[in-house]
């Protein structure tokens, strides 16, 4: 393979753009550096955009009516002045922590697996899942993520037409998506998984997807940004003890980078999404 192109996507601290297709993509973090990865937030306009446009700012609203019925609700209960008692913090609306984002992880890992093989069945209720935690989300997210915030609901609402559809590829591609766009919010709290972890699984999954539709520009672009950020990892991975672990991720790239036909692309996709998360449970011990 020739000599990787640098991959980079800058995003404007104002501009709010939902992810639409691969050709800009997240960018590598390096951990090394306090500044923040400026990634995956711009991209073309599908043509249902207004529909998906009003369905995202239907749920913020939704979530921010919740919160003031809430408020309110709590004041009926507060009775006399003086009597008022504080609610527990897991009924709070705003209370949406770690854990939760990485439930939506989870569910549309599970999604993009069993979408990947052509089953179906409930994947409407996992769909389900992931907006029940999004209309919390408003509450407890930054002001400098919300371009993240914004992008993960349209892109859900992509992934709930394709799973209504049985869309294969494209409820693949929004599942994959979700998951990075949600480990980029995780990371606001304090996630101790690197994000150049979820860059390097959305990357590999990419690669799975790419391969069966011959984009063979994409293919090594994807590549390159894969490469730049396992270099950016590397030191983070010895240092938490797992030497064993880079020696055999650098196998599976070494093979990576000299792959030519999608087919051989295609088959080593899945080795870099199974062994990158052996290495994400390293941070989570």
């Amino acid at each position: 393979m020739n000599a990787l192109p640098a991959a980079t996507c800058l995003l404007k601290n104002n501009e709010i753009r939902r992810i639409n297709d691969f050709e800009t993509e997240t960018e590598p973090h390096d951990e090394r550096q306090n500044s923040r990865p400026e990634d995956i937030l711009t991209r073309k306009t599908m043509d249902n955009k207004p529909l998906l446009q009003n369905n995202c700012l239907w749920r913020t609203g939704a979530a921010f009516l919740f919160v003031a019925v809430f408020n309110s609700g709590q004041v009926c209960l507060a009775g006399q002045p003086g009597k008022a008692t504080t609610p527990p913090a897991e009924l709070s609306p705003v209370n949406v922590n770690l854990n939760q984002l990485e439930q939506i992880i989870d569910n549309a890992r599970d999604i993009y697996e069993r979408t990947e093989t052509n089953r179906w069945k409930h994947l409407d209720k996992k769909v389900n899942a992931i907006i029940k935690v999004e209309q919390f989300l408003p509450g407890v997210t930054p002001e400098k993520d919300r371009p993240y915030l914004n992008n993960l609901m349209g892109v859900t609402t992509d992934l709930e037409h394709a799973v209504a559809a049985h869309d294969r590829l494209i409820a693949m591609k929004s599942a994959n998506k979700v998951m990075i766009l949600s480990s980029r919010l995780a990371e606001a709290h304090n996630s101790p998984v690197p994000i150049n972890v979820a860059v390097i699984a959305y990357c590999g999954r990419k690669l799975e997807i790419l391969s069966q539709t011959d984009s063979g520009p994409d293919l090594n672009d994807t590549v390159a940004k894969l490469h730049l950020s396992w270099q950016q990892l590397i030191p983070l991975v010895t240092a938490n003890g797992g030497i064993k672990e880079v020696k055999r991720f650098a196998e599976v790239m070494k093979h990576l980078e000299s792959a030519k036909a999608p087919d051989e692309y295609g088959k080593l996709a899945p080795m870099v999404v199974e062994e990158i998360e052996i290495i994400e449970k390293i941070f989570k011990k």
